[in-house]
This record gives C-alpha cells, sequence and structure tokens, in this order.
C-alpha cells in the first residue's frame, strides 16, 4: 500500500477587522457600468440562443394528434401527414437512427403506437429502428422522435 506525506505550510493571513464608522454607498457610475455590462451579455446570450427553443431541441421530433390520424388508413391518406413524411425524410438507416414513437397510455394508445410503427415498416424503415413506448405526455397524440446514435 502507497502512503502519502503532505506537508503543511503553515500560512499567516493579516486580515483587517475593523469596521468604517460610515456604511459603505456603492458608488453610481460603478453601478451603471456593471449594469449597462449585464445588458450587453444578455443581449450577446440572447442572439446566441434560438428564438424557437422547440426547434432547437426537437427538431427531430413530430407530434400527430389524434384529431389528424385517419379513421381509415391508406398509404395515401397517411403519406398526406407532413409529420410522417418528416420523420421519412430525415430518417438515415445508414446512421443508424432509431425512431422513437411514444404512444397515449392505455389499450388503444398502444394499438395506435403499434399502428404508426406498421407504416413506418411499410414505407421502408427497418423493424428494428423503430422503439415503440408509452409516455406521448397526453391522451390525444403520438410523438415520433429521431434519436441520432450515441
Amino acid at each position: 500500500m502507497l502512503r502519502h506525506h503532505f506537508e503543511a505550510q503553515h500560512v499567516s493571513l493579516n486580515i483587517d477587522m475593523s469596521v468604517p464608522n460610515q456604511t459603505a454607498q456603492p458608488n453610481q457610475s460603478h453601478t451603471r457600468m456593471n449594469l449597462l455590462w449585464l445588458g450587453l451579455i444578455l443581449a450577446l446570450c440572447l442572439t446566441v440562443i434560438p428564438v424557437n427553443c422547440a426547434s432547437a431541441f426537437g427538431e427531430n421530433q413530430e407530434v400527430i394528434l389524434l384529431d389528424e390520424w385517419p379513421e381509415i388508413q391508406t398509404s395515401i391518406n397517411i403519406l398526406e401527414l407532413p409529420q410522417i413524411r418528416e420523420i421519412l425524410r430525415n430518417f438515415d438507416e445508414s446512421q443508424k437512427h432509431i425512431i422513437e414513437i411514444r404512444f397515449p397510455g392505455g389499450a388503444e394508445g398502444r394499438l395506435w403506437g403499434e399502428s404508426v410503427a406498421e407504416w413506418l415498416t411499410a414505407f421502408g424503415v427497418p423493424r428494428n429502428h423503430l422503439n415503440v413506448l408509452p409516455g406521448s405526455g397526453a391522451a390525444d397524440r403520438i410523438v415520433l422522435e429521431i434519436l441520432q446514435p450515441r
């Protein structure tokens, strides 16, 4: 077992603990300068942060509302959904993308999620690139998201 030996050096600090008789007042020009710098930093940060945060964090995410899902599904009316077209356009099997399908809870939600998976498979997405999971966040929506490999 290795043992380390540390030597402590004595440090002497001379701290003046005396309190001045007057209450310290901030210098107004110093305060204005600090506010100016704070405003400049904030302005620079806001130019870097996108206005639409959803597009920044979920650019490969699409939401299909229950009202948008066709009662009678055919390849034509499923492909009319812009969300499906966008997912198919951005999916790249060679980059090992995974499409996560999050459905609302319950048996009907699971059937809906599986139906979406079957349609994506019919349009050429290999089944092993699909994850069908509960947890869309609301009873009236399916969330599709393309996940990048890590």
